[in-house]
């Protein structure tokens, strides 16, 4: 699905047309994450509610499925939407891209109520995304008018004039503007002049197609015409880096005579001076003249004679101005050195996109200027330099943050060779002083476009990161892997699943470790992710496999108890020492749910009480926090104030978003029960419910949505909702598929049958979890539900 804000505002692949809702998407997918409170006070700054008006419009857009996320106090739009694709287009230089998202002014025909905040950002907003797609415009233009397409480039001219939302041109663009259009005798660039003339804005006739204009070398080229007779000056640069465009521009301006360095015989390069040069004096005397400004173009490339005779003139000051291009610095004395570096982005400005395209290299941004693609402009680059320095580009350009130890000894370099391919590439303009390479986005098009060899490169590099780094590499060089790299890449992948996991990614920590090696290590890491994580089928099938040291057997036992085989879950737990470690704070874990299961209430307590100190005392902070939730959950259960008995663990649930979920839910049933008739208790209850369900999302984790919509599915019930915890129920069983959880399953199916009235099911429903162990379930629920079965029984 995507948003659709330009031309109007619609979900392409959705028929959903409520306007309210849209807008607070369309907001949320430009300006990015908000408060709740400022979403409120701005789109219903007069509601006797707003913050109520806002949850209602957020339950409103459920049926595009994730297109938001809330998380606590703020809300955010996941939805792609094409005022977002047009700017992320234009910043990257993909102007035909962005123009052809472009379907009108933003918003347009919105027909619902704008508080003044509310339209004051509307009409901002379109302005600049009209602004936006006038630049792309005026891009396209400017680049088929370097092309040569006069009439082209006028055409997209008017294009870019007439943008739809866009405000009247700019000051700066109408010279922009009339350039194009009179290149191509267009009958607007009278209108374009007339608007010039109110505002005082001069206007310059356009350029000759011939060559692009001088990019960037103002201030080189206006130093280089104050030269008086006789001074040396000397411009320096790597190939491509604009020398002879600066050369050309000087000789267009009058006054100076450029001649290519040649080889050949003696003094060829200043033949062009005289029509017989018979030694040294001649060459000299024809540089006598105070009014002759003399540019020698590629200082190398000159012959022996003439390098002798520039050095003596040099020295002599016989009387001409004189000028020399090199790539390396002055080898003889100047007066003025110039060193030439990529263009910046004040050179750029008229160019958008070029920058980020180029990097500033002269040759590349004439290249992008004639529409030649950027990554076939690098390629041609690469070619001319030494095969070292190549290869340490297309290596660095693997890396977002390049690792100088790991890519040196991933090439083979020494730390010289290093130093001098990186130094080449420097002043190549190619690569900044530390690595990274000025022109991502080609040179991941060049690496794409020859897949093997790139492999390779990312193999090298993995082989040479530091132990448990890496893993991006490893990932990329996956079909190259041979027999010796799997331990290390399982390590790598073991700590990159690790950072995952802390970063509150369980999902991509269990998709990092299914694609890695699989070791003991990984089997056993990704087994109790899939554990945190709902999967216990999964979890089962990989311990099994292991060999069961004391964490495998404990693992297995909560294992077990997920899958209803208590005796077993007991058995388990029971035989792993309590030694203070991991596996010890799992089995006594284990212990605390079979103890609850048998509503020995208080032996589950200092079960769970005790595991939360283990776990502790193992550096499981988080598995720790999993054991207090519990420990809270039953004194609320038996009477605590739910405030009180979970106040202290918000805190630290903060970076943890598994434990976090879980706790959200089991204060939510808590309070629910505790004060079920209070309103603002019942508020607080469905934001925890909520903020629960999303983070299960965000974790992958269905069987902790299945836990948080049955028990929003009770309480809804109890609260005379019938229908909505029916729909809740069979969402929940949608989730429960495969996971192997006949507990919850049961609790589930249950509800329903209590729902929709059908005692057959229910009794159906009840037996399964007897037979399955879960009596003491089976009990809980007919206590429970003792109303439903008399009045279902008389009926």
């Amino acid at each position: 699905m995507k948003l659709r804000t330009l031309g109007g505002l619609s979900v392409e692949g959705a028929a959903y047309r409520r306007e309210k809702p849209l807008l607070l998407l369309a907001y949320l997918c430009l300006e990015g994450a908000q408060p709740r409170r400022r979403l409120a006070s701005l789109f219903w700054p007069e509601a006797a509610n707003p913050m109520n008006s806002l949850a209602q419009h957020l339950i409103r857009l459920r049926p595009l499925g994730d297109a938001v996320r809330e998380d606590g106090g703020r809300v955010d739009g996941t939805l792609v939407c094409d005022a977002c694709l047009l700017r992320e287009h234009g910043r990257a230089g993909r102007h035909r891209e962005a123009l052809e998202g472009y379907g009108g002014a933003f918003l347009e025909g919105v027909g619902v109520d704008l508080g003044p905040d509310l339209e004051e950002w509307l009409f901002d907003t379109r302005e600049a995304l009209g602004r936006e797609a006038r630049a792309a415009a005026l891009a396209l233009a400017e680049r088929r008018l370097a092309l040569g397409d006069a009439v082209g480039a006028a055409a997209g001219a008017e294009a870019a004039y007439a943008v739809a939302g866009a405000p009247p041109p700019d000051p700066a663009e109408l010279p922009r503007l009339y350039r194009l259009l009179v290149a191509g005798a267009h009958p607007l660039a009278v209108t374009v002049r007339r608007e010039a003339d109110e505002l005082g804005v001069a206007l310059e006739p356009p350029p000759t197609l011939a060559a692009p204009p001088l990019l960037g070398r103002g201030a080189e080229h206006a130093a280089l015409g104050r030269l008086a007779p006789g001074e040396v000056a000397w411009v320096s640069g790597p190939p491509g880096i604009g020398k002879s465009a600066l050369l050309a521009a000087l000789a267009a301006g009058g006054g100076w005579r450029v001649l290519p360095g040649r080889g050949g015989l003696p003094l060829a390069t200043l033949e062009a001076l005289a029509p017989r040069l018979s030694g040294t004096a001649d060459a000299l005397a024809a540089l006598a003249d105070p009014r002759l400004r003399v540019a020698v173009d590629g200082w190398e490339d000159a012959d022996d004679a003439t390098r002798h005779v520039l050095t003596l003139a040099a020295r002599q000051r016989p009387g001409a101005t004189l000028l020399v291009a090199a790539r390396d610095p002055p080898a003889l004395p100047a007066d003025l050195h110039l060193a030439l570096d990529p263009l910046t982005a004040a050179d750029l400005a008229g160019h958008p996109g070029a920058l980020e395209v180029t990097g500033g290299h002269p040759a590349h941004v004439a290249a992008f200027l004639r529409g030649v693609p950027p990554d076939r402009t690098l390629a041609d680059h690469l070619g001319t330099l030494p095969a070292p320095a190549r290869e340490l580009y297309l290596t660095l350009a693997l890396q977002p943050v390049p690792d100088l130890a790991a890519t040196r000894a991933a090439l083979g370099l020494g730390a010289a060779e290093l130093t001098r391919a990186l130094d080449r590439l420097t002043r190549e303009g190619l690569c900044a002083p530390t690595g990274e390479v000025r022109t991502p986005g080609p040179a991941r098009d060049l690496l794409a476009a020859h897949p093997t060899p790139t492999a390779l490169r990312h193999l090298h590099l993995a082989r040479a990161h530091p132990t448990g780094t890496g893993w991006g590499h490893w990932l990329a060089a996956r079909p190259l892997w041979e027999e010796g790299d799997h331990a290390a890449a399982a390590h790598a992948a073991h700590v990159h699943a690790g950072e995952e996991l802390r970063r509150g990614y369980p999902a991509q920590a269990a998709a990092t470790l299914e694609v890695s090696p699989q070791t003991g290590e990984v089997r056993l890491f990704w087994a109790r992710i899939a554990l945190q994580n709902g999967d216990t089928p999964r979890a089962e099938h990989l311990l099994r496999a292991l060999p069961e040291t004391p964490l495998v057997r404990a693992c297995l036992a909560l294992t077990a108890f997920k899958l209803g085989q208590f005796r077993r879950a007991m058995a388990l737990a029971q035989d792993v020492a309590m030694d203070g470690s991991t596996a010890a704070a799992y089995a006594t874990l284990v212990l605390g749910h079979v103890a609850l299961r048998e509503n020995a209430r208080t032996e589950a307590r200092r079960f769970y009480y005790q595991a939360a100190h283990l776990y502790r005392l193992s550096g499981e902070a988080e598995a720790a926090l999993q054991a207090e939730n519990l420990t809270a959950t039953l004194a609320a259960q038996d009477g605590q104030p739910p405030d009180e008995a979970f106040g202290g663990l918000w805190e630290h649930s903060n970076s943890a978003p598994v434990q976090r979920a879980s706790l959200l839910n089991n204060y939510a049933d808590s309070l629910a029960t505790y004060r079920p008739d209070d309103l603002e208790a019942r508020r607080r209850v469905d934001a925890a419910y909520q903020e629960a369900a999303d983070l299960y999302m965000v974790l992958g984790n269905r069987e902790g949505q299945a836990h948080v919509l049955n028990a929003r599915g009770v309480t809804l019930y109890e609260r005379g909702e019938r229908e909505q915890a029916r729909a809740l129920y069979l969402q929940a069983l949608t989730l429960l598929q495969g996971s192997g959880n006949l507990r919850l399953l049961g609790l589930v199916m249950s509800n329903l049958s209590e729902v929709e009235g059908d005692l057959n099911r229910f009794e159906h429903t009840l037996d399964l979890l007897g037979r399955a162990g879960h009596t003491q379930l089976v009990q809980t629920i007919r206590l429970n539900a003792s109303d439903f079965i008399s009045a279902a029984r008389k009926s």
